[in-house]
């Protein structure tokens, strides 16, 4: 009976230690304004289960600055193994700042689902420029430069080579005088082909999966100015949203037009701005409605005129 009670007090333990867990770990506590820090995440589960990471991780005050896998290493029980990632995050605030845990969810091989969280932590982000006391620094007294003669030999040497080969390149060219070759100044491309360009190219990049949402959302909101005081001679680089679609208003833009443009601005804003993290799905959906707007509003070439003989024929 006594081993009985041993083998399942025994089979309970390897059942316990065979559960998913997971475990945070930051390089350091203290960091200076803009420093990044690396937080490590690893997640110790069954060999043949997978870890679903989120698409998009709330970081709080801080900002993702990369997202990678992390160095695999073994695991102590030969019947698991571990999954992680490392984020580096920097901060531009000062104090002691929170860094929110995330979910993670491992799925073993019969489909069930196990849901794990991260510890959350606090980072202290310092200021620069103080001392160990937290006092600025005093500004120091500039350097002074030793002067003698011997110090401006070589300058003076040096200003002498430099006329010397200044001279010889005047009169060995002077009497090459070559004609002026005028070269055909090449005409802008169209608005609308460099705006499919960057789309494509944009919709082509990594960004999303790598979880650089803000810069996506960024380079949509440039794509989208630039077409758009390219297409129709508004500096819509230099405007906030609300300046641009009240010009686009008064120049007598179809309220469609206008409304697209609106969806795609204020979309970008709330990510540049408010810190809002949407989804893949909602991220990737920008594409075609920035497409749609360039398609409704692109300038069309006029077809070119037939020959008089045709039309005599």
């Amino acid at each position: 009976m006594f081993a009985l009670t041993l083998s399942v007090l025994a089979a309970g333990a390897r059942a316990q230690a065979r559960e998913p867990a997971i475990s945070t770990a930051i390089d350091t506590a203290t960091i200076s304004v803009g420093d990044p820090v690396t937080v490590t995440v690893r997640v110790r589960h069954a060999p043949d289960a997978t870890v679903e990471w989120p698409d998009a991780i709330d970081l709080g005050s801080f900002e993702l600055l990369e997202l990678r896998p992390a160095d695999p290493i073994p695991d102590d029980e030969p019947e698991m193994a571990q999954s992680g990632v490392e984020l580096r995050v920097t901060a531009f605030e000062l104090g002691v700042l929170a860094l929110p845990s995330f979910d993670v969810e491992v799925v073993s091989a019969s489909g069930e689902r196990v849901t794990l969280a991260t510890q959350g932590a606090s980072i202290a982000v310092v200021s620069v420029g103080r001392d160990e006391g937290g006092a600025l620094r005093d500004i120091k007294a500039p350097l002074e430069i030793p002067f003698g003669v011997l110090t401006l030999v070589p300058w003076v040497l040096g200003l002498l080579v430099l006329a010397a080969a200044g001279y010889w390149l005047y009169r060995r060219y002077r009497r090459r005088v070559k004609p002026e070759v005028v070269v055909p100044a090449t005409p802008p491309r169209p608005a609308h082909e460099v705006a499919y360009e960057s789309l494509t190219a944009l919709e082509a990049s990594a960004l999303l999966e790598m979880g650089e949402i803000k810069t996506y959302h960024i380079r949509v909101s440039d794509i989208v100015r630039v077409y758009v005081a390219q297409r129709f001679g508004i500096d819509a680089m230099e405007m906030t949203t609300s300046e641009l679609l009240s010009r686009l208003r008064a120049d007598g833009m179809r309220s469609a037009i206008v409304a697209d443009v609106r969806q795609v601005l204020e979309r970008c804003d709330l990510v540049k701005f408010a810190k809002f993290r949407p989804d893949a799905a909602g991220c990737r959906d920008l594409g075609p409605l920035s497409r749609r707007l360039v398609d409704q509003t692109r300038l069309v070439e006029p077809a070119p005129a037939e020959p008089a003989e045709a039309h005599a024929a």
